[in-house]
């Protein structure tokens, strides 16, 4: 058999001991043949076929983020306007029209990221800042959670929608006061626009997929989860990795019920590779917290008893989760307010009654009661969260909700101190950060960008973060035997970082210098 060693290394195994280790053997399938000292390793194996001195270099499992949308950050890279990080609406009409006038060809423009919180006027553009710059292309918005967007008169005329379309239910099509529309439409009214933008390619998606994926190598992700896939997109998936093109280890999940229509997706076949899994469903029950559609239990602050949307029913989303789980499926939902959780929950515990052996998961999870905590244990769930929100959108969060709920808000301790299993992740790109490392860090000090602590009680400790991106995250996609930690018999994926994040008071600088997947070298800096 061929081995490769590498050897004279830190390595951290986060195996359940939390071994330490100097070399570890790879054998020609990708995956670890053994792990130890140098000296026990070639006194076992005699003779190898490569030699790789690491020279001291710290080494731990590779990062997997179990919540990112891989394929949006690529279109952000590739297609698409990036306006995360504006700090003004004329700012923002400034590099709208600038990327039209670049892209004469491109029918529907399309940017992300914009963010009231931190614009100068403090509020959202609406149809008529966006008329303003372009009239003659339909041009769509999305806010950085992605639960808001924004149409100018030609995309809503482009898309049949008047004053008297009829709102989806969990969705709002926001009016002015004498009726006229905004051209803001939020959660699942958002399909009303977004149903009409023309289909990508499959070389779009090609283009957008791998472009994500080299990003991803860069910042020592192995592995991740694309959290919400229609047709196209998981047909897209499919073919690359068919033809051996994919780059970082997948967790695809196709999403159940579309906005904008109540037409269900066609459930697919499950799917399992070396490199792509689809063996689980999503569906989402609320909105997000940063544009205050979360749907919580109390009002947010500054409105007349707001409470956010709650997007299902009950019969609606246990029927069709039923169906996914009788076929053996998992399911995951975004929930992050506590009616929404609640629901989530009610049917989570009704599916369980069809198939306890499933695993299934809540993303994001901004608030738990113990009646909560109770049902996660109960039935060995995952809860996916973002620490990184509180570092780049605290400030929503300060402008919304009430002192009480932002004392525990993502409460990551709470979940760990219950033996619940958590996986750590990102979102982006709902957040321009998405390295692992400040994410880690924000887990750690729960301080926001500019130094404001959110919920000081829901502090973790760094060697609880790495293990939420390592081991948790692989648990979360039910692979917790092939990758994780680096261990005998599991995938050699793993990172070399520029220093030993053990030894530092902070873990936010430090960097993936390789990125080692199937036991080969993917990206070196």
């Amino acid at each position: 058999m061929t081995l490769r060693l590498i050897h004279n290394a830190n390595i951290i195994t986060m195996d359940d001991a939390f071994t330490k280790a100097d070399s570890m053997v790879i054998n020609k399938y990708g995956k670890i043949e053994a792990i130890g000292t140098e000296n026990d390793l070639r006194e076992k194996f005699f003779s190898f076929s490569k030699e790789f001195d690491f020279k001291g270099k710290t080494v731990v499992p590779g990062l997997n983020d179990a919540h990112i949308h891989v394929w949006k950050i690529g279109h952000l890279r590739t297609y698409m306007l990036d306006v995360r990080g504006v700090k003004s609406i004329i700012e923002f009409k400034e590099k709208l029209k600038d990327f039209a006038e670049k892209n004469p060809n491109i029918n529907w423009i399309m940017a992300r990221g914009i963010n009231e919180m931190v614009l100068e006027e403090k509020r959202l553009p609406t149809k008529e800042d966006l008329d303003e710059v372009i009239s003659d292309r339909p041009v769509f918005v999305i806010r950085t959670c992605a639960h808001i967007g924004i149409a100018n008169s030609k995309a809503i005329e482009f898309s049949g929608v008047s004053e008297a379309t009829q709102v989806p239910f969990g969705g709002e099509i926001r009016k002015n006061n004498d009726g006229s529309l905004q051209g803001i439409f939020t959660e699942r009214a958002l399909g009303l626009i977004m149903n009409n933008i023309p289909a990508f390619t499959f070389e779009e998606y090609k283009n957008m997929i791998l472009e994500a994926h080299n990003y991803l190598l860069r910042m020592g992700i192995t592995s991740a989860t694309d959290p919400a896939a229609n047709e196209e997109l998981l047909a897209a998936y499919i073919r690359l990795d068919e033809e051996g093109l994919l780059k970082v280890r997948m967790n695809v999940f196709p999403l159940r019920i579309p906005d904008g229509s109540d037409e269900i997706q066609v459930l697919p076949e499950q799917y399992e590779s070396e490199f792509l899994q689809i063996k689980t469903v999503k569906f989402f029950s609320d909105g997000g917290l940063s544009s205050a559609t979360a749907a919580i239990n109390v009002a947010y602050k500054n409105t007349d008893g707001y409470k956010g949307v709650l997007r299902l029913d009950y019969n609606k989303f246990y029927e069709t989760a039923k169906e996914a789980v009788e076929k053996g499926f998992s399911v995951a939902t975004h929930a992050i307010g506590h009616q929404a959780i609640d629901l989530t929950l009610k049917v989570y515990s009704d599916l369980f009654l069809i198939n306890p052996n499933l695993k299934h998961r809540i993303e994001h999870v901004g608030f738990l009661s113990n009646e909560n905590i109770a049902d996660f244990k109960r039935m060995n769930m995952t809860a996916a969260m973002q620490p990184i929100f509180i570092y780049e959108l605290a400030n929503n969060f300060k402008n919304t909700l009430t002192d009480d709920l932002l004392d525990v808000v993502y409460p990551c301790k709470t979940v760990l101190d219950n033996g619940i299993n958590l996986a750590l992740s990102t979102d982006g790109p709902v957040v321009r950060e998405i390295n692992p490392w400040v994410n880690m860090e924000t887990a750690i000090t729960r301080k926001s960008a500019d130094g404001f602590v959110v919920g000081e009680s829901q502090k973790i400790t760094f060697h609880q973060a790495l293990k939420a991106y390592t081991v948790g995250s692989a648990v979360a996609d039910n692979l917790e035997n092939v990758k994780g930690s680096l261990s005998k018999g599991k995938y050699a994926d793993f990172i070399v970082l520029d220093k030993n994040p053990f030894e530092l008071e902070n873990v936010s600088t430090v960097e993936a210098i390789e990125t080692w997947i199937h036991g080969e070298l993917k990206y070196k800096i």
